[in-house]
This record gives C-alpha cells, structure tokens and sequence, in this order.
C-alpha cells in the first residue's frame, strides 16, 4: 500500500475510534488497526531516513565508471 493510503487510513481510523469512544462503544478493533498502520508509517519513515543517510555516506557506490 502506498504512504499517502495508509495515511489517509490512519486518519480515517482516528475519526472512527473518537466516534465509537463519544458514543462509549468499544473501539479496540479499530484501536489495533490504527496501530498497526501508524507503526508501518513509522518504519518506512525510519528506513527512508536510514537510506538517505547511507546513500550520503556512500556517494561512490553508485556511480558509473
């Protein structure tokens, strides 16, 4: 799934878990999902930091001859 997806998701999720909480349904299923997505958001947030750091420290490996 793509970032821009699973943002929208996540944002999606968050209105739906405070509409069950202001209506004191039980939320947990939503809860769980929205976790789930957010913690992908941050890993691919993490790795893409960790790749531009790499690519910074290690200009020649991907230069042609």
């Amino acid at each position: 799934m793509h970032e821009e997806e699973i943002r929208m998701k996540v944002n999606q999720l968050r209105g739906w878990i405070e509409t069950e909480r202001r209506q004191n349904n039980d939320a947990i299923e939503l809860e769980v999902e929205h976790c789930y997505l957010a913690e992908e958001l941050q890993l691919r947030h993490a790795r893409k930091i960790a790749h531009e750091e790499y690519l910074f420290k290690n200009p020649r490996v991907f230069e042609e001859n």
